[in-house]
């Protein structure tokens, strides 16, 4: 049954939580647009699991179905699946949707990419001064749809990179800010948020704030704000009004941005130079410790003899690079006469009773109904799957068996009571990864239907053990 494209865009909208991990991955690999299918079938699954939970199992079965990748193929929402490489590839209204609804994973518009827009608008300014500035000419209206998506993706992009980057710097200040530089974990956090946010001031917040400025100066071209209104004078003087007021509009709206821009750029401008301090502090300490080593090796022997170095060393002519660190003073440690399991036991004895007694003195606990259910059906389904297993392990493999999803199918519909198409799932994750079996995939289509539910598959067939394979 073949599902419209307004249903299942309301799906993916609806249980968009379970959909994010496909924006980090495609952001974790340079931006690849290919997704595995492995991925997303386990995505599907975790929203069917959530739909099961709120609404039942029919309405896990619809989820299931209409987010089938064979049904987004259909509708044009999947543009190619490879069943060889394991991958599909989304539309791009699509994927531009998913980056949408997790904002904060995505990062900036780079250099590069900023580049790349830039020149697509120098590139129309280039072809409207060439052309009859007319609407009778065919040449100029493909010019100017290509220019009105250049501007609206240009637009769309920096207001989405402004979201992004905001977002980072939040998240990157809050870790400096509240992290205990005193404690070894947190400063090692510390070390790597600063770093992270002078990789965006460089590489994101300061290509942005050129981009945006109409006096920056390029090699090749012109801002793309400038671009934008010169093009809207060639229109004024075609007597083209209405195009010239919609490209000043147009090119005034990206460049209100800067104001955000530069916003960030001040926010996490103490932050760079927090970590430009540090970083050298760093190098202070590192080299004078390293000349410290040197002169102290240079008199050492195995013997611990002459570990002291004269006063008037120059490794020692500055000790103000040292100031602040503190020294520690370690009592003795005397490990040889204390029993560790009884001061275990001591300890777990003690706390068990304190905690014992502090559930005493709360009283009554107050229980949430819905979280109850929950419980409730997680425990339900768990019981129902180890009921499954159960079954499995008296199950022996059929001999000539040459389509497991079908004999596991006549094997559970015998014996299990309200049988459903989710416990042959389960059985099949169950079966297949046990280490002594081995199966071999045959491409062919079946279909198996139980119910209102139906499972398309490609049938696999048990390869013999080593036990069973004849020798020469």
């Amino acid at each position: 049954m073949i599902i419209k494209a307004p249903y299942i865009l309301k799906q993916l909208i609806d249980y968009r939580q379970h959909f994010t991990p496909l924006v980090e991955h495609m952001e974790q690999h340079h931006g690849s647009t290919e997704i595995p299918l492995r991925l997303y079938r386990r995505q599907v699954r975790q929203a069917a699991d959530a739909a099961a939970q709120v609404s039942g199992k029919r309405e896990a079965g619809r989820v299931l179905q209409t987010l089938a990748e064979t049904n987004l193929a259909h509708e044009r929402l999947i543009v190619r699946i490879d069943q060889a490489r394991g991958t599909l590839m989304f539309a791009p209204f699509v994927l531009e949707m998913l980056r949408h609804f997790d904002v904060s994973r995505l990062q900036g518009l780079s250099q590069t990419e900023l580049e790349d827009l830039r020149r697509g608008l120098n590139q129309s300014l280039e072809a409207f001064e060439q052309l009859p500035l007319t609407f009778d000419d065919e040449d100029f209206c493909d010019e100017l749809r290509l220019l009105r998506r250049r501007t609206q993706d240009t637009l769309a992009s920096i207001q989405a990179s402004v979201a992004t980057l905001g977002a980072q710097g939040d998240r990157l200040g809050r870790i400096v800010d509240r992290q205990d530089m005193t404690r070894l974990e947190d400063a090692a956090q510390t070390r790597h948020a600063l770093t992270h946010i002078n990789r965006t001031y460089r590489r994101h917040i300061l290509p942005a704030l050129a981009f945006l400025d109409p006096k920056t100066a390029f090699k090749q071209g012109i801002p793309a704000t400038t671009a934008i209104h010169r093009i809207a004078h060639l229109m004024r003087d075609a007597g083209l009004s209405e195009l010239d007021e919609e490209l000043q509009l147009a090119a005034n709206a990206i460049h209100v941005y800067i104001k955000d821009i530069d916003a960030l750029r001040r926010s996490l401008e103490r932050y760079v130079r927090q970590n430009q301090r540090q970083r050298q502090q760093y190098d202070a300490v590192e080299n004078a410790f390293n000349r410290l080593r040197e002169a102290t090796e240079a008199r050492q022997d195995d013997n611990l003899r002459h570990k002291y170095i004269p006063v008037n060393h120059p490794a020692i002519q500055r000790p103000g690079t040292f100031c602040g660190i503190k020294r520690l003073r370690l009592p003795g440690l005397e490990w040889l006469d204390i029993d560790h399991r009884a001061d275990l036991e001591e300890f777990t004895d003690r706390r068990i009773a304190e905690l014992r007694d502090a559930r005493d003195r709360q009283g009554a606990v107050s229980v949430d109904p819905a979280q109850t259910s929950l419980d409730a059906a997680d425990m339900a389904r768990q019981q129902r799957q180890q009921e499954v297993h159960k079954l499995l392990e008296e199950w022996p493999l059929p001999d000539g068996c040459r389509d497991l999803h079908r004999a596991l199918h006549d094997f559970l519909q015998a014996r299990l009571a309200d049988y459903t198409l989710y416990d042959l799932l389960d059985a099949l994750d169950w079966v297949m990864a046990r280490p002594e079996l081995g199966y071999r995939a045959h491409f062919c289509h079946h279909v198996l239907t139980h119910g209102e539910l139906e499972l398309a598959y490609h049938p696999l067939t048990p390869l013999p053990t080593p036990e069973e394979t004849p020798h020469a």
